[in-house]
């Protein structure tokens, strides 16, 4: 079996080395703003020099590549960041973008930064600014193969991931997965600590005004809901107006609930959600009976006691507790609270499903994607993402389909403007749905702009609320899963079972096919032919 492998990937070595369209345009032959400069002083760099130091908030460097035919190429671009790691954006043709980590180094080295969609011609590709202090020397484009680039939604999770649910949320979460990869989701997020919220000139109504329809997910928070908050004022008709929302609307409409878990450390005076402003240590938080540890649970408990509210009347949650925990602006999140961070999102998880029988959730995680990800309690996968341009975020989208081994829906949990839905279709990444976030995001023109959210709402691939069915059903999932069940599952284990396979570690696989693409047709017609390898 081992032979069987290296032949293989023997063969794609050689024709990797006999095979190469890789196109290269210099940084200096591009378009550069009036405050960047061509340097020369670094040995390594190709061409007649290279482009720094993006010091300035305003500095673009606009390049053009001519791509031979339309489709997926690979991006790479050739850095020096020896002034330590640097974050800048990437932007493609207007319509794509990536925030883009430069890890720091010190010589010139090619990145591979993704693969994008190209026109047949002229394409461009600007750096912009974020953190700056770089240098950049070229961009390379390397033609994809068309076949590779179609994404496979048959792997996905076809049950929740809690046995008990209710038969609403297995009705909602059978509807997201039933249009994954057909149509789009439309969501908004409302203003913070509102249920339902409907209010004239606010988010709702706004995009009732302009389009004629209403998002088919709404969004509230948990904001105010920790008792340190309620210690300070009332919310009561917080869960009055969510029913009265259900009831209104029949049960055809889908509602998310993030939580921004206000609290107090031990020595404060006020509480927060922000790492910076409160001194309460997640660390502690998840060793049981210490005092942070009891704070959280009351807290639990509490949220126990709304969402059961909810679970009464059959109204399915899509749950976004410990969001952008990928971050460290919050308190739960942030690098070194990786572990922490996860054994709370189970100890959550266990409390409310286990002990306090909330059966109505659909669990999103929205964070770190590591080996402390808790994928057995994970239902969706939400990313969120702030870009200056309608984009499609494809790259985002795989990073975290593939980390979840096409397994999970992935959604938009957050985004600033709302993608761009007609290229998303035409490239293949199926956002389960978009949440826009709330005030000037969607209330004035600065992020999206009128004639662009018409357009939208009035998109074939998008679903409005107009779209949806009544999610009000009575429960009748007695400890089993009502979802959708792939009969032919336990037939196809046992006849693999005496299957001889040869397995490819992913990492393998993505380095000769994605950042190695032009050798992707040989080498299937390689395997056709001598196939006998492989038996």
């Amino acid at each position: 079996m081992i032979l069987q492998k290296y032949i293989f990937l023997f063969s794609i070595i050689f024709i990797k080395n006999i095979i190469s369209e890789k196109i290269i345009t210099e940084a200096e032959d591009g378009k550069l703003n009036s405050k960047l400069s061509i340097f020369s002083n670094t040995n390594g760099y190709s061409g007649k020099g290279y482009v720094g130091k993006f010091e300035n908030d305003d500095d673009i460097l606009c390049v053009t590549m001519i791509a031979p035919s339309k489709g997926f190429y690979n991006i790479s671009i050739s850095y020096l960041a020896s002034m330590g790691t640097k974050t800048n954006e990437i932007v493609i043709n207007n319509i794509d973008s990536i925030e883009y980590e430069f890890q720091e180094n010190s010589h010139f080295e090619e990145e591979h930064i993704g693969s994008y969609f190209l026109n047949q011609g002229e394409n461009t590709i600007e750096f912009r600014k974020l953190w700056g202090w770089m240098f950049v020397d070229y961009f390379a484009i390397e033609k994809v193969p068309d076949e590779i680039m179609k994404l496979d939604f048959s792997k996905l999770d076809k049950n929740l991931t809690n046995p008990n649910a209710t038969s609403s949320a297995i009705k909602l979460y059978n509807f997201l997965l039933g249009n994954y990869g057909k149509r789009i989701i439309s969501g908004q997020t409302g203003k913070a600590g509102e249920f339902g919220n409907e209010d004239i000139n606010q988010e709702i109504d706004h995009i009732y005004k302009l389009t004629g329809k209403k998002p088919a997910l709404w969004n509230t928070d948990f904001i105010f809901k920790s008792k340190d908050v309620r210690d300070s004022f009332s919310t009561d008709d917080y869960i009055l107006n969510g029913l009265s929302w259900w009831e209104k609307y029949n049960g055809k409409g889908i509602m998310s609930i993030q939580w921004h878990w206000n609290v107090k450390g031990l020595n404060d005076d006020v509480y927060s959600f922000y790492a910076k402003n409160t001194t309460f240590n997640i660390e502690q938080a998840v060793i049981e009976n210490t005092w942070e540890y009891n704070k959280i649970v009351a807290d639990i408990n509490y949220i126990a006691s709304l969402l059961k509210k909810l679970q009464d009347v059959n109204m399915p949650v899509i749950f976004r507790p410990l969001h952008e925990n990928d971050g460290d602006w919050f308190w739960w999140g942030g690098l070194k609270h990786s572990k922490a961070c996860a054994k709370l999102w189970k100890l959550l998880y266990k409390k409310l499903v286990n002990e306090h029988k909330i059966n109505n959730l659909i669990w999103l995680w929205n964070g770190k994607i590591d080996k402390n990800t808790p994928k057995e309690y994970i239902d969706l996968v939400g990313v969120d993402i702030y870009s200056n341009v309608h984009g499609i975020f494809r790259n985002q989208y795989l990073k975290y389909f593939e980390f979840f081994d096409f397994k999970k829906m992935i959604v938009l949990s957050e985004n600033g403007k709302i993608p761009n839905i007609d290229k998303c279709v035409e490239q293949d990444v199926w956002w389960g749905y978009f949440m826009t976030w709330n005030l000037e995001y969607i209330l004035t023109e600065e992020y999206n702009e009128n004639d662009f959210i018409k357009n939208v709402y009035n998109n074939k691939y998008v679903i409005t609320m107009d779209d949806l069915p009544s999610f009000n059903v009575m429960n009748t999932n007695s400890n089993s899963n009502n979802n959708i069940q792939d009969s032919n599952n336990n037939n196809n284990n046992e006849d693999n079972k005496n299957k001889t396979t040869i397995e490819f570690n992913s990492d393998e696989i993505n380095s000769f096919v994605i950042k190695n693409p032009n050798i992707f047709s040989i080498i299937l017609s390689l395997i056709l032919t001598t196939k006998y390898f492989l038996i």
